[in-house]
């Protein structure tokens, strides 16, 4: 066993090489999250909390949420193993919805780091 692997996390020792989600799964992810990366994230995470994970990646079944209320995804994993995992997820995200709020202090959620050092890459190979 990893001496670095904590016993308290939903974390796997090593992720599930062969966990894969379906094609319907992939279908449902909202719009603009990383589905490859989703998927990287939930074979490393214990497969009771998977469901609960990928869920909050697809849109709400009707009436599911009051009207007008929104349910954002994960914004933090408790551990810091798996936060990197999730910033992949965002990241493409920021990339497409909100490329011009790179720069700015405002809306930290995940991946925004992320998104922006790929976007300094893609200026610097120009």
């Amino acid at each position: 066993m990893d001496p670095r692997w904590n016993p308290h996390t939903i974390r796997l020792a090593s992720p599930e090489s062969n966990f894969r989600l379906t094609p319907e799964e992939r279908a449902r992810i909202r719009e603009g999250f990383d589905v490859d990366a989703l998927e990287r994230l939930l074979a490393a995470v214990e497969e009771d909390v998977r469901l609960f994970i990928l869920r909050a990646f697809q849109p709400p079944a009707t009436g599911e949420l009051e009207p007008g209320e929104f349910m954002s995804p994960p914004t933090r994993m408790g551990d810091p193993a798996l936060q990197p995992l999730l910033d992949e997820v965002w990241a493409t995200a920021w990339e497409r919805f909100a490329p011009e709020l790179l720069d700015s202090d405002e809306m930290n959620y995940p991946g925004k780091e992320l998104a922006k050092e790929r976007r300094d890459a893609r200026h610097r190979d120009k």
